[in-house]
């Protein structure tokens, strides 16, 4: 599990994106695996791609979609545990 304080970036080695629209298309490097991200993925990758933490991104979200924080923190963390999964994360202090 991610730490809510931990300062997280995206691994600009290993993804590259481009806005398409409504939907961020994520190339992930090594596996030459496209994401396609809309809706509130989008959002958090944004985020992420500026340098965020699990709280900030759950704040992010509580605002845009006006959710509970429950859920939302929720969420954050499995976005953020399926882009970890990819090694598609930086962890920086």
């Amino acid at each position: 599990m991610i730490a809510p304080n931990q300062v997280l970036t995206i691994d600009t080695d290993r993804a590259v994106w481009r806005e398409i629209g409504d939907e961020l298309v994520v190339l992930d490097v090594p596996t030459a695996t496209y994401l396609n991200l809309n809706g509130s993925a989008r959002v958090l990758w944004k985020r992420l791609s500026e340098k965020a933490t699990p709280t900030e991104l759950t704040a992010e979200l509580t605002t845009t979609y006006n959710i509970p924080e429950e859920r939302a923190t929720s969420d954050v963390q499995a976005f953020l545990e399926a882009l970890n999964d990819r090694s598609l994360l930086s962890f920086t202090e």
